[in-house]
């Protein structure tokens, strides 16, 4: 639908339920999440609403010149990464108080974790990298999110005591500069995820960086030995990130 969009400029919902064959009422559920999700922008046209392609996608496709720069740096790290510790290498960025996974490298492992939901944004609910973007935020705004996203608990008093551990293990991630998970969203899989971008003043999201992959194999001891090879190649994209924003100052 998002590519429509780009094709024909503006589209109105019988426009994207007629392209894609869907019902007018499936239609429009599709469209309005894809608003929710800034993938799609609305505006007032003469004959009622029209959709046109949204901020998130102009900036990962071909807009903001931090995001592309970003991942520019980032795929020969994230690939030497990969080969160095043989799992699945993602890159996540913080957007609109939502995690967006920019990038991975793929395990080359027959059985692998492969991320299925790259460029969408995600609430910041659990897994290692969601609560590392949240640990890299001012107190206030990791306490706010963590309570609007991580709902826990059939009674509130359940939700609350499960938002304070949440709070407690996000508070640890803090600690550590490192996160790490196991069984958490995916069962079978563990993660861990490490800070890359912490400096939004020239223009880079939050970034980090996170290894993935089946929990019997990417065991604790592993995951020991793959933080420093993890924070090396983080080391290396936010120097390169910044070296290249520091270049485009001066030349301008």
């Amino acid at each position: 639908m998002v590519t429509l969009a780009a094709l024909r400029g503006e589209l109105t919902v019988r426009e994207f339920g007629e392209a894609m064959s869907l019902p007018k009422s499936t239609a429009h559920r599709l469209v309005a999440s894809l608003v929710k999700l800034r993938l799609l922008s609305v505006h007032r046209g003469p004959e009622g609403d029209v959709y046109s392609v949204g901020r998130l996608v102009e900036e990962l496709s071909a807009g903001q010149l931090s995001w592309r720069s970003l991942l520019h740096h980032a795929r020969a790290p994230m690939a030497a990464a990969r080969d160095q510790t043989g799992e699945t290498v993602g890159l996540h960025v913080l957007y609109a108080e939502r995690r967006v996974l920019l990038e991975q490298a793929v395990s080359q492992h027959p059985h692998r974790w492969v991320y299925n939901n790259q460029m969408v944004p995600m609430p910041l609910r659990a897994g290692a990298a969601a609560k590392m973007l949240l640990a890299m935020l001012p107190p206030a705004d990791m306490e706010r999110i963590a309570a609007r996203d991580h709902r826990v608990g059939k009674t509130k008093a359940e939700a609350q005591r499960a938002l304070k551990a949440y709070l407690r293990d996000l508070q640890q991630v803090r600690d550590n500069d490192a996160s790490r998970t196991a069984d958490e969203i995916n069962p079978g899989i563990a993660s861990i995820a490490v800070p890359v971008i912490r400096d939004t003043r020239h223009g880079h999201p939050l970034a980090v960086l996170s290894l993935a992959g089946p929990s019997v194999r990417l065991t604790h001891a592993v995951q020991e030995k793959a933080l420093p090879q993890m924070r090396r190649a983080a080391q290396q994209i936010a120097q390169a990130a910044s070296a290249s924003a520091r270049g485009s100052l001066q030349a301008a």
